[in-house]
């Protein structure tokens, strides 16, 4: 059993926090796929990664045009499959855990091994019961337009049939791992919705431990103390996903029009403030201040492509 992480360098505290939240759990091995140039100002071999691996090594045929044509994030997100591969290949792992690096894990990652009920692959839906409907930020309709499982967390174990899907998956992401939702599309994630259609070998976690986040904050009640957190009472809390985490603790839920905030949700606080203690362990290395694909080789010509003509190019694509 091993596990993984994709990001920039930009993103390197919080997959440090990551790190240390399974390595303090677990003694596997994490793997970072960094989806940026190396940088001359990071010594990776002291962030405590079992290997960093560069998108060069992962053989994607058509790597040069993912990086004139993909923003930043649907570069990250295409290289889900590519590591997928490229870890099955050159490891003899059984089981592979795929998490964003804006997660912390609570519990050791040999739990998890508990929920795959004989399945070769593991989602975890965004939300487990029906959201309200009073048109305050999220609604149900956040998933119809971005998929209905989470791709923050993403479990494999070596099979036929996750082989079938990683190659399925892997060529839409080649190409279409964009986001343009009036086409239908929104990077890795939007394809997944298929995945308990097409491949009939698939467990959908319905603990509410599994990642939790802002957007189903209305079906689970977290608790932290003393370092340990509890959700709806009784059931453990595996990983919380922070994403679009305020650093300045204003905002629970990024929006303006959100159903919560650490006003009527203030035992979320708790848990938001252990997370801001950890990042600010990695801040003095000021990874923010890093570009993204700066530094050892020239810059991508896609980072100074308008998004129309990105949007141009792939139609003539």
């Amino acid at each position: 059993m091993i596990a993984f992480t994709i990001c920039a360098n930009n993103y390197l505290a919080k997959a440090c926090v990551l790190l240390k939240s399974i390595k303090l759990h677990s003694n596997i091995k994490v793997y970072l796929f960094l989806a940026d140039n190396k940088a001359d100002g990071i010594d990776y071999n002291s962030l405590g990664f079992d290997s960093v691996i560069v998108p060069e090594q992962l053989e994607i045929e058509n790597l040069q045009w993912q990086l004139e044509n993909y923003n930043i994030i649907e570069f990250n997100t295409a290289l889900k499959g590519p590591a997928f591969k490229y870890l099955f290949l050159k490891t003899s792992a059984d089981i592979i855990y795929y998490f964003d690096p804006d997660i912390k894990v609570y519990q050791p990652l040999e739990s998890f091994n508990n929920f795959w009920n004989g399945k070769s692959i593991l989602l975890t839906p965004h939300i487990l019961s029906p959201i309200p409907f009073d048109g305050l930020f999220p609604g149900e309709n956040l998933f119809l337009n971005h998929g209905i499982y989470n791709l923050g967390f993403l479990g494999l174990k070596r099979s036929v049939m996750a082989n079938n899907f990683l190659n399925w998956w892997s060529e839409r992401l080649a190409e279409k791992c964009i986001i343009d939702l009036n086409e239908g599309y929104f990077t890795d994630q939007i394809w997944i919705t298929l995945v308990p259609l097409l491949f009939n070998d698939v467990t959908i976690l319905g603990h509410p431990g599994f990642n939790a986040a802002y957007w189903n904050l209305h079906d689970r009640y977290i608790i932290f103390k003393d370092g340990k957190a509890a959700v709806n009472d009784a059931e453990e809390l595996y990983f919380y996903h922070f994403s679009s985490f305020d650093v300045t603790l204003q905002k629970l839920v990024p929006s303006d029009n959100a159903r919560y905030n650490f006003n009527n949700r203030s035992e979320m606080t708790a848990l938001y403030e252990d997370y801001l203690n950890d990042l600010k362990q990695f801040e003095t290395a000021n990874y923010k201040s890093f570009l993204y694909f700066d530094g050892l080789y020239p810059k991508p010509k896609g980072n100074n492509i308008s998004l129309m003509d990105r949007i141009i190019r792939r139609i003539r694509r």
